[in-house]
């Protein structure tokens, strides 16, 4: 803990890490706030299902172009531009009439205009620390981000159930606008501007690590996904006990970021941490009864946050400053085509082999997550 204290006390560091994060809480709550009301306006679960995935898209397409620009805008203007068109398509959303084009136009629009605020943060962070602190960063902020995804859903079902569906948009669009005014009046965001990127868009996928960060991060994301997909199947009819699953999992990432992101983290050391996932992923699968099961969940999760943040400690050590921004968009749309590749298939599987088979599709990811650092076009030169 005597890291994260050091962290902490370093000016500007806690400012701007908690201001990126509430601006970014409504991640957390947005696929299924979006779902809800869809689903109550329209009394279509294809068309909800059709709008969150046009959000889906819609970030994966835009999110390393808005995350370029940054570089030839400065921060303040592409950042603010994003929030306030994002925030105005879920108002739109929740107050429009309930046509199915429009609906999935304004979700295209929402993930379109998601603000870069991981990939700016990630690429300003080296800026806040020296360079041997800025692995423990990356694992302090990976390990808080696991906030989000606790919190989220549950705030998103409690507003729906018991104000409106409209509810948790509204408050999403208040988080992202005030979060990221936040965030962008820190002082240390004033005066600070990225360097242009000079290559082409996509040249950074050229680089080792950034090719190995984003492969990982869709296989090690896929495996989440599934797992999820496949507690839900095993716990079928009780949605409290398949969700409580989902928040040890996320507890243990959260509390294996915390004890282990600061630490360097190799290739090898990197697949044998996602090996260890693969196991406990494996047994998810396997054991019976539930506190057997959370104690399973639990260890895997123990390292997921820990493997993320050594990805972009990777990645920030390989590239020029120039070129980090539009290397973590990257990542990030790696991270949502893995989450929406693990669904469909854990769900494919289901009705295929049943309950055990999203754990299958599950295990299966983790297992490429954990061989690909040690594969030979991708692991890191020294």
């Amino acid at each position: 803990m005597r890291t994260y204290l050091e962290l902490v006390r370093v000016p500007g560091v806690l400012r701007v890490t908690v201001s990126q994060l509430v601006a970014r809480f409504p991640l957390g709550m947005l696929s299924l706030a979006v779902l809800l009301h869809v689903r109550q306006a329209s009394g279509s679960y294809a068309l909800a299902g059709l709008v969150v995935a046009s959000v889906s898209v819609g970030e994966a397409v835009a999110m390393p172009l808005v995350s370029r620009s940054v570089g030839v805008f400065g921060i303040r203007p592409p950042v603010l531009v994003a929030a306030v068109v994002n925030a105005t398509g879920m108002l739109l959303l929740a107050f429009g009439p309930p046509l199915p084009l429009l609906m999935v136009l304004l979700g295209a629009m929402i993930g379109c205009s998601v603000p870069p605020l991981m990939p700016v943060v990630r690429a300003l962070y080296p800026r806040l620390v020296s360079r041997r602190a800025v692995p423990a960063l990356f694992a302090l902020d990976t390990s808080a981000q696991e906030l989000i995804w606790i919190t989220g859903p549950v705030v998103a079902t409690l507003l729906s159930g018991t104000v409106s569906t409209r509810a948790p948009l509204i408050l999403a669009a208040a988080v992202t606008l005030g979060g990221t005014v936040w965030f962008l009046l820190t002082p240390h965001i004033a005066g600070v501007r990225l360097p242009r990127n000079p290559t082409r868009p996509g040249t950074v996928l050229l680089t080792r690590s950034v090719r190995l960060a984003a492969a990982t991060s869709f296989a090690l994301i896929a495996s989440f996904a599934a797992l999820e997909i496949a507690l839900i199947a095993r716990f079928a009819g009780d949605s409290i006990l398949a969700g409580l699953a989902i928040a040890v999992s996320s507890l243990g990432s959260l509390i294996g970021g915390v004890a282990f992101g600061h630490r360097r983290i190799g290739p090898r050391g990197l697949a044998a941490v996602l090996g260890g996932v693969a196991v406990a992923t494996a047994a998810a699968g396997l054991v019976p009864g539930i506190p057997l099961l959370y104690a399973v969940l639990f260890l895997s999760g123990l390292g997921f946050a820990p493997s993320l943040a050594a990805l972009y400690a990777m990645v920030s050590a390989a590239l020029p400053e120039a070129s980090t921004p539009e290397a973590f968009g990257w990542l990030n749309t790696a991270g949502l085509v893995g989450g929406a590749t693990g669904t469909a298939v854990a769900g494919v599987l289901g009705d295929a082999l049943g309950a055990p088979g999203p754990f299958v599709a599950a295990t299966a990811a983790s297992v490429v997550a954990a061989l690909l650092p040690l594969a030979p076009g991708l692991r890191p030169r020294a």
